[in-house]
């Protein structure tokens, strides 16, 4: 295992989620990642044999090199479930259901724990099954905990021990050994537990009940990814909220008799930050531009609501018309995606055309050869305000 010092530990993601790092050969265990080579209790040189290897390629559309297989086998007609943690494998009785058998965090040793302060609202990871028995299900857990060498299963009903967890079973994807059946597991973090976020603890196993299923099981899994929430469930103008308000369509513009109305929002989860900021565009149209930044710090999401008190103002048209026309990033620096139906123009704010394109779904422009500051965009007698900014 390769030792914690030598790559920052990631707070708010895992390290080498992807397995792309390797302590050697294909059977060496993952970087932060530990499996029966490493475990210690009175069977671990029994259970030391590898039932994990790195393979090549990837989920569909992964950009990696590898992804990791784990299998279960049969030790003296004992079937040991293929497994991998973040932490540590306690290999402490024959018997596959004994509560002397557990993953666990070792704190006094950085090889087999995973320092981690984050609240993640979900973790999105690639999988592929395969098990001799269709009513096999495989498991992945990630268990948030405070600052205590939790075990799992031992400790997961102990509430004052963890914060929050994570639990995905599934059957297998794919009835051959040969094929790969990937599929993307989306699952939600429920934060039910007492305690702080100190560690984590991540669980890979190629049956959720232990010595159930098949020799040769295997479970494949590729970049796991925890989310963190940017989004909005609100903005309210004047103390009214914006009718239609979806939170994927990131921009809006209304008519409103006061230019200096203030502008509120609210996140869809407690620990997202939001900053407001207003840009005065002309003596009739304000651009007021929110950032919400999650709490990982790198999840950036940016909305942004025109203002305008003159009804012959060029391009604004009620926010209630807006779902169908929508733009991402925006404030943008050089590409923006644009979500409509029609021809597509980008112009000056006198409404001169600059640009213009047909856009049928999600469609793609260059803003590179315009100067920085603030356009309109519009599809038809939709519009709404467009910031190109460094």
């Amino acid at each position: 295992m390769m030792a914690a010092a030598a790559v920052a530990v990631a707070q708010y993601q895992l390290s080498n989620p992807s397995f792309e790092q390797w302590d050697g050969g294909n059977t060496t265990e993952p970087a932060y990642w530990n499996s029966f080579a490493s475990s210690d209790g009175s069977f671990s040189a029994l259970a030391s044999t590898p039932q994990h290897y790195r393979r090549n390629g990837g989920r569909p559309g992964s950009t990696g090199s590898y992804y990791l297989t784990i299998y279960t086998r049969s030790i003296i007609g004992i079937k040991a479930n293929g497994n991998m943690t973040t932490g540590r494998v306690h290999a402490g009785a024959m018997s596959a259901s004994s509560s002397n058998n557990y993953n666990y965090t070792q704190r006094t040793n950085s090889d087999h724990c995973h320092p981690f302060s984050g609240t993640p609202d979900s973790m999105y990871v690639w999988v592929s099954f395969y098990a001799s028995e269709s009513y096999s299900k495989a498991q992945l857990s990630a268990i948030i905990h405070g600052d205590n060498d939790f075990r799992s299963p031992n400790d997961e009903n102990n509430a004052d021990l963890y914060c929050g967890k994570a639990v995905a079973s599934f059957y297998r994807t794919s009835t051959s050994a040969n094929t790969m059946e990937w599929q993307q597991a989306k699952v939600p973090f429920e934060y039910s537990g007492n305690s702080t976020a100190n560690y984590i603890l991540f669980n890979l196993t190629t049956n959720a009940i232990p010595g159930s299923g098949s020799a040769d099981d295997s479970l494949s899994v590729d970049d796991i990814e925890f989310i963190y929430s940017a989004w909005l469930t609100g903005i309210s103008v004047a103390g009214n909220p914006i009718a239609n308000f979806n939170k994927g369509v990131l921009a809006y513009s209304l008519h409103v008799d006061d230019l200096d109305a203030e502008v509120t929002a609210t996140t869809e989860v407690d620990d997202a930050t939001v900053s407001i900021e207003r840009q005065t565009l002309n003596d009739s149209t304000v651009l007021v531009n929110i950032t919400v930044t999650a709490e990982d710090g790198t999840t950036v999401r940016h909305y942004n609501v025109t203002l305008t008190n003159s009804q012959s103002s060029v391009g604004i048209t009620d926010v209630a018309t807006l779902p169908t026309l929508s733009v991402y990033p925006n404030p943008a620096s050089d590409i923006i995606t644009v979500e409509a139906d029609g021809e597509v123009e980008i112009c000056d704010l006198q409404g001169h055309p600059l640009l213009r394109r047909s856009a049928h779904g999600l469609t793609q422009f260059d803003l590179s050869s315009l100067p920085y500051g603030a356009y309109i965009l519009r599809c038809g007698k939709q519009a709404t305000t467009l910031l190109r900014q460094k």
